[in-house]
């Protein structure tokens, strides 16, 4: 189901851009330096709507994007990703306030601080299962971000890392996480409850359940932690005064199930169906016209 996700992405993001590329669009718009045998991508130039990276360049694979490549690229709707490519730097995108999805792909190993911070038209992120971290504020304030599913490797959220994410209500957590840090989750106003599993022995200071007043901060009204008897889970909720309800981790699976079945949203799925019907009429007319050359 992961990989069609990521398809459907990847399809909704060329048939958002296919109408505004030009000639002058596909002039590559990043920079890049060729260190030893690796290519890495260390900027971008001009106000480009859509990037595609290519796997190589000048016959050297592209292995990383550098820290701040793309800091505060308004402009920027899509990029798309290579294979390749197993590091992307702190603030890398950070502040792209138009950038709507992102594919990250499986070879990425490594994301740096405040990567996605700020990136306020981000509504859906595909993270491969090959990141263990991920790490302090990187979707900090990605203020249109519905849902995640967090990688099924993934030990830890550190600080901030979904912090004021206030669209965000649905997270699969996995079974293998072994901390949340500080704020992690703080200010998801629209999150209701958590899965934190029973591997999770490190949950930070107001980590989830938290929203902001004026005076300082509060439990957020009605907010559940969902976990297992006996858990740091239910440790943490009865110290801080949060509803407690018991949940095994397959539940959580089959919610999880639910969630990428029915939680990719509806305009990625019609990018996808359309894409595909439009690629059958271009066959069509080509066939046609093909027979009247006959």
């Amino acid at each position: 189901m992961k990989k069609l996700f990521t398809a459907v992405l990847a399809a909704a993001a060329l048939l958002c851009t296919f109408p505004k590329i030009t000639a002058k669009a596909q002039e590559p718009a990043y920079i890049y330096t060729i260190i030893g045998s690796e290519a890495t991508v260390i900027g971008f130039s001009g106000e480009p709507s859509y990037i595609q990276i290519p796997e190589t360049l000048e016959g050297c694979p592209v292995t990383e994007i550098r820290d701040n490549a793309f800091c505060e690229c308004s402009s920027l709707k899509q990029i798309s990703l290579p294979d390749t490519l197993t590091k992307i730097g702190h603030h890398c995108f950070y502040a792209c306030t138009s950038l709507e999805c992102v594919v990250i792909p499986d070879n990425v190993t490594q994301i740096g601080d405040g990567c996605f911070c700020g990136c306020t038209s981000l509504t859906a992120v595909s993270l491969p299962d090959s990141l263990s971290s991920l790490p302090h504020s990187c979707f900090r304030a990605c203020t249109a971000l519905r849902e995640i599913t967090l990688p099924a490797e993934a030990l830890a959220v550190e600080d901030y890392c979904f912090s004021a994410c206030t669209s965000l209500s649905k997270v699969n957590t996995g079974d293998r996480l072994r901390s949340l840090g500080d704020c992690s989750f703080y200010m998801c106003s629209s999150l209701e409850s958590l899965y934190i599993p029973p591997s999770a022995e490190d949950i930070g200071s107001f980590a989830v359940g938290y929203v902001p007043t004026e005076k300082g901060s509060q439990t957020k009204e009605g907010f559940t932690v969902l976990g297992e008897k006996g858990s740091p889970a239910e440790d943490y909720a009865r110290e801080n005064d949060l509803v407690f309800v018991k949940t095994s981790g397959a539940v959580q699976a089959m919610a999880a199930a639910q969630l990428s079945r029915k939680g990719v949203p509806y305009f990625y799925w019609f990018a996808a169906v359309w894409g595909a019907f439009a690629a059958v009429l271009a066959l069509l007319l080509l066939r046609f016209i093909h027979q009247r050359s006959k």
